[in-house]
């Protein structure tokens, strides 16, 4: 693995920053491999997801994971005092789903 220093201007201020790259290639089908130490160091598994995002030349990948089970919790809270108080009923549900 190589590492080496950039300098990155953000426009209010000169910052280095170390980076560690390798350098890998697109397949055919379109297919990039996340090389070992990186897949290693992140503890990345077989059929995680990814967002994958374009901004200004750069693609950028984003492990999704799925919410903790407090996450979770706490979310539908916050649905269903949503629903209590916009008066929400099951058939609204059912009507937006149709």
């Amino acid at each position: 693995m190589k590492e080496e220093t950039f300098k990155y201007d953000n426009h209010i201020s000169m910052i280095e920053v170390k980076m560690e790259f390798e350098v890998t290639r697109l397949g055919e089908r379109g297919q990039i491999v996340i090389p070992l130490i990186f897949r290693e160091n992140l503890r990345l598994k077989k059929g995680e997801k990814f967002m994958v995002v374009e901004q200004d030349g750069t693609i950028l990948l984003k492990r999704l994971e799925p919410p903790t089970r407090a996450e979770f919790e706490q979310l539908l809270k916050k649905t269903h005092e949503h629903a209590r108080k916009n008066n929400l009923k099951k058939e609204d549900l059912n009507k937006a789903r149709s």
